[in-house]
């Protein structure tokens, strides 16, 4: 299967490096799985100075973005989301399989417009 699983993150507050996958929880304001295409819109926004990415190559690329120009978008569906999921017979699944799209709206509407949001997309390829 070719495509990604994204999730959106609230950063921490203590400055911890937002790439590392060791950090401790955060609040996952949404998560949903896409088509090749479903990091166009948020390479446009690194293009366009909205936005900066942190790590490449897929495991995972990561990004911080203001919630101003992420919040909106993915409150409205994100763009490329699969409303079914896709799975190989094959796959390892973790705890960050659900299955579906999800975004969690009370925490997104409690975003600072200013505030920079983690976006973790793997390659599910």
């Amino acid at each position: 299967m070719l495509g990604w699983h994204i999730s959106v993150y609230r950063t921490p507050a203590d400055g911890l490096p937002p790439a590392s996958t060791d950090t401790p929880a955060r609040t996952r304001i949404g998560v949903w799985q896409t088509g090749l295409g479903g990091l166009d819109w948020i390479d446009a926004l690194v293009q366009s100075a909205k936005g900066r990415q942190t790590s490449a190559g897929g495991y995972p690329n990561s990004y911080l973005i203001a919630a101003s120009h992420i919040v909106p978008v993915i409150l409205e569906g994100p763009p490329e989301a699969r409303s079914v999921w896709l799975c190989e017979p094959e796959a390892v699944l973790n705890d960050k399989w659900v299955g579906r799209t999800m975004i969690d709206e009370v925490a997104a509407k409690h975003c600072a417009t200013d505030e920079l949001l983690l976006v973790e997309a793997w390659d599910e390829s």
